[in-house]
């Protein structure tokens, strides 16, 4: 079995209660360098809502986020998406309640398959004793046999958009804005599931 490089992105927010639900969003693959491939064919083709030219849900139009995520549902990637609705709650973001949520969502995505050589996340906290602080919960509740988890800055290290891409896909069909590019890559989706802010509570304080 070829090891797995896991790309993790989140949509939505948790402190803004007007915010109903958050997306978290894992994609899995054997050969990350596609999806560089993808990002640069799409960004010679594509249009851009934001001078920077990253490819982020909510900065192209909507044919580039067509382009894009057709080429993704093409390629033998899997997605996991775990979608949190926050019951009209204003959810403090922190490390632990970050991790927990990201947690549910690995349990699912490390029982799929037999090695992951990595996951890396596009970086949500910037102070290091945050960043330890969520690895270190993720560990709590995953056990410590976890693979290597790195947390990037998407300017730098593009990849990790293609979990932007799909989590904002979801959180447009959610809300009931757009349904049509989630269905580009539904058959591509491997694990989607659901639960509320007090069940995901329940299981923080149970640990």
């Amino acid at each position: 079995m070829r090891n797995i490089t896991v790309f993790v992105d989140e949509s939505g927010t948790l402190p803004d209660p007007k915010d109903k639900v958050v997306i978290v969003a894992a994609v899995g693959t054997f050969s990350p360098k596609k999806i560089e491939t993808i990002i640069k064919s799409v960004r010679k083709k594509g249009h851009f809502k934001k001078p920077t030219g990253e490819i982020k849900f909510y900065n192209i139009g909507d044919k580039t986020k067509t382009l894009f995520l057709e080429k993704i549902a093409n390629e033998n990637f899997d997605i996991f998406i775990l979608t949190i609705e926050k019951m009209g709650r204003a959810i403090p973001d922190t490390p632990q309640h970050f991790a927990i949520i990201c947690a549910f969502l690995l349990e699912n995505v490390l029982s799929f398959y037999q090695k992951v050589e990595k996951i890396i996340f596009d970086r949500h906290f910037h102070k290091s004793e945050d960043i330890k602080e969520f690895n270190q919960t993720l560990e709590n509740f995953l056990g410590n046999n976890l693979p290597k988890i790195n947390h990037v800055d998407s300017k730098k290290d593009k990849s990790v958009n293609v979990a932007d891409m799909v989590a904002g896909a979801v959180l447009a069909k959610e809300t009931g804005k757009n349904k049509h590019f989630y269905k580009i890559f539904e058959n591509r989706i491997i694990n989607e599931s659901k639960l509320n802010w007090p069940e995901v509570k329940r299981k923080l304080f149970q640990k």
